[in-house]
């Protein structure tokens, strides 16, 4: 999808999107909850004091109890799964999710070429990704001679 495909990047992520739209109807994310269940998510500065306000707590104080910063200087919830992940597989902060959060899967994200590797790690988490990448090969894969 990277270099053999003969469309333009406008032509790519407007398939992408169609694509994703026809997948996303059929699956309910609160079946799942793979990605709150088993990825580390990650926050800013913006998160963490939109989260502190909706939990009425300071930035400070939520981050005390929720985030850990990395190596690199990356801030995440300390815990997998989620803190935040309720026990009906909903997200109890919903309104006030991190951004990381309200993206995920990424797949209606312009510029498709160039994130698609990322899209290929979803596979295994999103049930949604891996439809969406299967649908694509089939649709985008040249007939076998």
């Amino acid at each position: 999808m990277k270099t053999r495909l003969n469309l333009s990047n406008a032509e790519l992520d407007a398939i992408v999107e169609e694509t994703t739209d026809t997948v996303w109807k059929q699956i309910d994310c609160t079946t799942c909850a793979n990605c709150c269940r088993t990825l580390q998510i990650v926050v800013d500065d913006k998160d963490i004091s939109r989260l502190s306000a909706h939990l009425g707590t300071t930035p400070s104080e939520f981050s005390r109890r929720y985030v850990q910063i990395g190596k690199d200087k990356t801030k995440y919830f300390t815990k997998i799964p989620c803190p935040f992940l309720g026990e009906d597989n909903r997200c109890t902060v919903y309104e006030a999710r991190p951004q990381a959060c309200s993206g995920y899967p990424y797949l209606h994200w312009k510029g498709f070429r160039t994130h698609s590797l990322m899209m290929l790690d979803g596979c295994s988490t999103c049930p949604i990704v891996f439809n969406v990448w299967h649908a694509l090969k089939q649709r985008l894969q040249p007939p076998k001679r």
